[in-house]
């Protein structure tokens, strides 16, 4: 099931919102219109308290989605494709389809989304205070909107990876450092030290203030520290294969079995051989593919009387891929599709490979251990 939905193109660029987003919108609207608004601009009803308090959230996604669009031009400018921006309950995030190629350009496209948030809080303000009164409803909306984009501005310079600020903070460590993985790193560390701090300080808000507003931070903090890692792990797999083709990196020992042998011999098979799946094969035909999980799936009794053909996955859901491909997009592709192992096959159909998790995870060891030569 996705997650997000297509809202929008602008300029080309898909726009998305997570299923999250909808959480948050009524959240945002609900202290809008019963908390912020009644407070600020007494005597109003309840429709317009509600009617104000769904515009300026919307406004406020407006905001993070201005937000984006200044990191996605400078992106495109630099001549970094744009896959898409998706809107969910923290902000949002524009998807690069590479990343920037040297620390200046990181730091143009980083710093154009603060610089955006902080052009709109300059003008949302001045507008607030040229134009309006205190106790205004549109005024208040409008000052609301302002110190959002300011609080985004200033929110997103804390140098804690993969915020702005530690994306900035990454560039700086990199222009002097060279190294783009050293300077994720560090740039990583700093990020977990300020997201710990971040959760920590959300207990003592919950346990001594009895705030339970804190779980926020607790949160949040928890979402920069996983989101730090991630983004350091696929760094550390796209720089290890980064131009690598699939055939220095599969295995081709293969040992295959028949689609007529039966459960009982597949399970010698995974016994003697202590593989996790098999391509079955019969002459040069390849049928698919059969894992411990499809012999798990038939009760033991059965094995006996049952073929390998009964339980195998077919060629046509397999994950299929030449040996000339780019190692690194094939593994992300799997990624993407929680597959474990892919067959490798050349241009007339016969297979010549297998790539699993464990191939890769045993070259990304090597390279750590032997360096990058």
């Amino acid at each position: 099931m996705n997650s997000s939905f297509r809202l929008l193109h602008i300029r080309g660029i898909p726009v998305e919102i997570h299923i999250s987003w909808l959480l948050i919108f009524f959240l945002f609207s609900l202290s809008l219109a019963q908390g912020y608004f009644p407070a600020m601009v007494e005597g109003l009803s309840s429709q317009v308290y509600w009617a104000a308090g769904i515009i300026t959230t919307l406004l406020i996604f407006a905001s993070v989605l201005t937000h984006e669009l200044g990191h996605s031009f400078v992106a495109i400018s630099e001549g970094i494709p744009i896959k898409k921006i998706t809107l969910f309950i923290f902000g949002g995030v524009a998807q690069m389809e590479a990343e920037p190629n040297s620390p200046r350009s990181e730091f143009r496209i980083t710093a154009a989304g603060p610089l955006t948030s902080l052009l709109l809080a300059i003008i949302t303000g001045a507008l607030y205070y040229l134009f309006f009164a205190p106790g205004e409803l549109i005024g208040e909306a409008i000052f609301f909107v302002a110190r959002v984009n300011l609080i985004m501005a200033v929110f997103n310079m804390i140098p804690a990876f993969p915020l702005d600020g530690g994306r900035l903070f990454r560039s700086v460590v990199w222009l002097f450092g060279k190294s783009v993985l050293k300077a994720t790193r560090i740039a990583v560390i700093v990020g977990s030290v300020l997201a710990f701090m971040a959760m920590g300080l959300g207990f003592m808000i919950i346990f001594f203030m009895e705030d339970i507003w804190g779980i926020w931070l607790i949160f949040l903090g928890w979402m920069i520290y996983q989101a730090g890692q991630s983004s350091y792990s696929q760094l550390v797999f796209k720089e290890t294969f980064s131009g690598m083709k699939v055939s220095e990196v599969m295995s081709r020992d293969l040992q295959t079995i028949s689609p007529d042998a039966t459960l009982d011999e597949l399970a010698d098979y995974f016994l003697h051989h202590k593989y996790g799946a098999f391509p079955v094969v019969y002459g040069s035909t390849t049928h698919g593919l059969v894992t411990l999980q499809d012999l798990k799936k038939v009760p033991r009794e059965k094995w006996p009387h049952t073929t390998v053909a009964h339980v195998l996955v077919p060629l046509k859901e397999v994950m299929v891929t030449n040996p000339e491909s780019d190692a690194a997009e094939v593994m992300m592709k799997m990624a993407t599709q929680n597959a474990g192992r892919a067959l490798v096959m050349d241009e007339t159909g016969e297979l010549v490979g297998l790539l699993s998790r464990t191939d890769m995870m045993r070259f990304i060891q090597m390279h750590m251990v032997l360096g990058d030569e």
